[in-house]
């Protein structure tokens, strides 16, 4: 209602918060100290590193992620091509903009007496934003378009080749980070959608390939309750480690305040948009005046001057 170019989906919204998340994320107060506390140990020391390298690293990556499309309506035998994306955080400088135009949006509702200038400074931020993201929606639609052809899918590609030169890429990915990025991806993303009408599912948990480089699985599904709900795998290495030391709680732990974390931040996320979306003074001045004119009607009704 704000910008004709914005046609995002809720799994872009989902996956454009994924990345806010990997560089916002900070863990628990009652997870860093259990960490801290396992540095002290000699034996627990190179898990509890592990766990912190492991939450520091994802913090300063923006996660090359791996999206299954379905093809099933071009080649039903293909059924889904993974996509790999990374969400241009930094090049469409969206962190940036969405705390100045909630901060210009606060400003402007606190403010007294003549707020024009104040709305002029929210206007603008909140034109630049929505642009932003509408950028962010033709990207992501770009590349669904590109997976659902099936012509750019790397592993199809590499499918194709002779056995010894498959072996070879196959390896490559393992070595060259970079290269892991743009063919297999360090996450999954897996939605599949609503639950089909009288389904009792709820919860839907996928599964990784056998790449090392694989850290993080993610699984949405929405259930018949219109309650969508998310699930994590975690591979990171720190796992087994702390669970070589007896520590599988901590382990679950760390991978429950990451999910749980993901999915407070995205329901705030979401409330941040409704604001900044339906904040707009052409739509309360038009409010107002309805409301203005149901009273006047109503005046005028019982002075007897309009008849009912």
């Amino acid at each position: 209602r704000r910008n004709d170019l914005l046609e995002l989906t809720v799994n872009d919204i989902l996956v454009l918060y994924r990345a806010i998340h990997a560089a916002t994320y900070r863990p628990s107060a009652e997870i860093a100290a259990q960490l801290e506390a396992l540095l002290a140990d000699r034996q627990t020391k190179p898990a509890a590193q592990a766990a912190r390298e492991a939450i520091n690293q994802i913090q300063d990556t923006n996660p090359a992620i791996v999206i299954p499309v379905d093809a099933s309506l071009r080649a039903p035998r293909d059924r889904l091509h993974p996509m790999t994306f990374e969400v241009p955080l930094q090049e469409l400088d969206l962190l940036n903009l969405h705390q100045r135009v909630i901060t210009a949006l606060d400003g402007y509702k606190e403010g007294a007496g003549d707020r024009t200038t104040l709305y002029g400074e929210f206007d603008k931020y909140q034109r630049t934003y929505l642009a932003s993201l509408a950028g962010f929606g033709m990207v992501l639609s770009k590349s669904h378009d590109i997976a659902n052809s099936g012509e750019a899918s790397a592993t199809k590609l590499l499918a194709k080749m002779p056995l010894p030169l498959q072996r070879m890429f196959d390896n490559m990915p393992s070595r060259f980070d970079v290269l892991n990025d743009v063919i297999r991806g360090r996450e999954l993303f897996a939605n599949i959608g609503l639950a089909p009408p009288r389904s009792s599912l709820k919860r839907f948990m996928s599964a990784k390939d056998d790449s090392d480089k694989k850290l993080l699985t993610w699984g949405v599904i929405t259930g018949t309750d219109k309650v969508m709900r998310l699930t994590l795998r975690d591979a990171r290495p720190h796992v087994a480690m702390l669970q070589a030391v007896e520590q599988g709680d901590l382990a679950t732990a760390i991978t429950q305040d990451y999910l749980d974390g993901y999915a407070d931040g995205l329901n705030q996320y979401i409330k941040d948009l409704w604001r900044i979306t339906e904040s707009s003074r052409e739509t309360r001045m038009a409010t107002q005046m309805e409301t203005q004119m149901i009273k006047e009607l109503e005046r005028r009704k019982l002075e007897g001057k309009l008849k009912p």
